[in-house]
């Protein structure tokens, strides 16, 4: 009798698990979102990438060239936005691509949101971006100061100064523009940038990154690019190589931890598949 019981007792807790397994499916399946990856993505984007993705996640590629990135070459507001200007400024060195979906619904002030986030240029140096040859956390720009600001229209162009540790301070650029239906923002340097002050390892606007936010179906699109011309001298790829990626990382999970509602917004997944192997 207490055999039967117990037995019992085992099909009914074990029929539960699978029913709460079976609801737990469909509930992520169902806040899975639709995205058409053959419109805008070629073969590069990993399968596991776009089910990081589906799910609301942040992806970070690490390319070594404009040509290893993951979108078409005709890929609508993807080329006209960010592609065709970053790649007249760079074409290969140390490049990243930052994407993320957001559902449209229960997001429509994402714009507004994203350009609160990124507008406030003097946080920037609140960013702490982890080093691996160091193992530990370092300031991602150690001073920032606003020069200038232009406003004309929807556009609004702010002279910055900056500092990081490797480069020293150097003047900058950065133009943001919420045109309602899209966001674009865009930094560029205007300086050369010199390793600890001597060598010249980056000449103006060979640092720049280009960010922008657009709808898609029923989605919100988050697409950017950033990359550095950096001349190719030993001791500075050994320490800038690293780096780079996790300066890019830091920035980006900053502004996404900014703009998430729910507060429960994992770090970017990184990519290195197509990162240089220099």
């Amino acid at each position: 009798m207490k055999g039967t019981t117990k037995l019992k007792k085992a099909l009914a807790a074990a029929m539960m698990a699978a029913a709460l397994g079976v609801w737990a499916e469909e509930g992520e399946a169902a806040t899975r979102m639709k995205i058409d990856w053959n419109a805008t993505f070629n073969e590069r984007l990993s399968d596991s990438d776009k089910m990081t993705l589906e799910n609301g996640g942040v992806v970070l590629r690490s390319v070594s060239s404009m040509k290893k990135l993951c979108v078409k070459k005709d890929a609508g507001m993807v080329s006209k936005l960010v592609v065709e200007p970053m790649s007249e400024k760079v074409k290969s060195g140390y490049i990243a691509e930052i994407i993320n979906f957001r559902p449209y619904k229960g997001n429509e002030d994402l714009i507004e949101r994203i350009n609160e986030a990124m507008s406030d240029f003097l946080s920037y140096t609140d960013i702490q971006f982890f080093s691996e040859r160091h193992q530990r956390y370092f300031p991602l720009y150690n001073y920032a100061e606003v020069t200038g600001t232009k406003v004309e229209g929807n556009k609004t162009t702010i002279s910055e100064i900056l500092e990081m540790s490797m480069f020293g301070r150097f003047h900058s650029e950065i133009t943001v523009e919420n045109n309602g239906d899209h966001f674009l923002y865009k930094l560029k340097n205007t300086d050369k940038l010199k390793f600890k002050g001597l060598i010249t390892v980056i000449k103006p606007e060979g640092m720049c990154s280009v960010v922008a936010v657009f709808r898609t179906g029923e989605n919100w699109m988050i697409y950017a690019v950033g990359g550095a011309n950096i001349v190719r001298i030993p001791i500075v790829n050994m320490r800038a190589e690293p780096a780079f990626t996790s300066r890019v990382k830091a920035f980006a999970d900053f502004v996404f931890k900014k703009i998430d509602k729910t507060g429960t917004l994992k770090e970017s997944t990184v990519d290195k598949s197509d990162a240089s192997d220099e």
